[in-house]
């Protein structure tokens, strides 16, 4: 084999690795930065919102809508549930407030945003807020804004977890911004391969 040949297998070779470590690179830099909101999310809650979304998501989200709305917070409380005799706020209302419980379809985060928005939208709703854990809101606020035209502001609590609770939910959040990623319109379609095994995780 000539020197020529040679010479261009070697610059290829070594392009190809350029471009491998750039990607990866790139990757946990994106990775760094998602992490870094996981566990330090933007927290924009308002003094005053149309209507309060609650996602199903954490023990303790219930007790803090109803301490929103005794703040005044909001008056209309849209409460996502697979079952409501196990959810306080669709069988016991908060004084001064309207609460419409809603089952998601599909029972995911995302399909919390598409009936959520939807159910906010009937109701006349300008300012939307939401609910939900640490963990879960730099997620949820992606999913909630590609299906809600208008403000929205997110609302943290803290749930009572130990600190296999905590590494759970930090390592099943930074999966599911895969999914995310993935699905970047309101009602896309997760592709199945990726949606089995985060099934399985959670389940």
């Amino acid at each position: 084999m000539s020197e020529r040949p040679r010479t261009h297998q070697r610059l290829w070779r070594r392009w190809v690795l350029r471009g491998a470590g750039v990607v990866v690179l790139a990757f946990l830099a994106v990775g760094a930065v998602l992490a870094w909101l996981t566990v330090n999310p933007r927290v924009n809650s308002g003094p005053r919102v149309d209507a309060l979304l609650v996602l199903a998501t954490q023990a303790g989200a219930h007790e803090e809508a109803r301490r929103l709305v005794d703040e005044g917070v909001t008056d209309l409380l849209i409460v996502s549930t697979t079952q409501r005799s196990e959810a306080p706020l669709c069988h016991r209302p908060p004084a001064g407030a309207e609460v419409e419980c809603f089952a998601p379809e599909p029972v995911t985060t995302q399909g919390e945003a598409m009936v959520g928005s939807d159910i906010a939208r009937q109701h006349g709703v300008h300012s939307l807020g939401v609910l939900t854990f640490n963990h879960h809101i730099e997620r949820s606020r992606m999913l909630v804004e590609r299906c809600w035209d208008g403000p929205v502001h997110m609302y943290e609590f803290q749930p009572a977890r130990g600190k296999r609770g905590y590494v759970y939910d930090f390592v099943y959040a930074m999966a599911a911004y895969g999914k995310t990623f993935l699905t970047p319109g309101c009602d896309a379609a997760p592709p199945q391969w990726l949606q089995t095994p985060i099934d399985r995780f959670k389940g």
